[in-house]
């Protein structure tokens, strides 16, 4: 079992989780930081323009990551649970890997929200005045990533420190 020395299977599936939820919330960040851009008021009347268009063919991409990175977190989690209760039981890190599963299935409680507004923002409904829509899907980005991402990161991370350290 010297291969274990060099790569262990186990230890990259109790890790998965709190790597695809670091992609997460650094994928929330990243759209906080560039969208932004279209707000300044610099750049605002160029924004108001060109976001519908951009949002079109940037949302198409960026929902199928989001969902690819929220799939991992959740099956790998998933998988965790189910393969080694006894482990997870014992390090006292079960908790945290479901609770860190359900706040990664706590993603999807926004859409209903979010929605509607990134298709406001793609079909130009305030005709012209896009920067507006933006404005409030950014302050819901910064809430979702702050209440679901940031603490599904929180939770696997205690849960893989709790199983690791054993």
């Amino acid at each position: 079992m010297a291969s274990r020395v060099i790569f262990d299977p186990l230890i990259a599936l109790r890790l998965a989780p709190l790597v695809s939820s670091t992609c997460s919330l650094w994928f929330a960040w990243d759209q906080n930081i560039f969208l932004r851009n279209f707000v300044h008021p610099a750049n605002r009347t160029a924004s108001d323009r060109s976001l519908p268009t951009y949002f079109r063919t940037f949302f198409r991409s960026g929902v199928t990551w989001i969902l690819v990175l929220l799939g991992l977190s959740l099956s790998t989690a998933g998988i965790n649970i189910v393969t080694d209760r006894a482990s997870l039981g014992q390090s006292q890190s079960m908790r945290w890997y479901v609770a860190g599963a359900a706040f990664t299935a706590g993603h999807a409680l926004y859409a209903p929200v979010v929605a509607p507004i990134v298709r406001a923002i793609s079909e130009d409904r305030s005709k012209g005045h896009s920067t507006h829509d933006l404005e409030r899907w950014l302050w819901w980005n910064i809430l979702r990533m702050v209440t679901v991402d940031l603490a599904a990161w929180v939770c696997f991370g205690v849960g893989v420190m709790r199983t690791l350290s054993l």
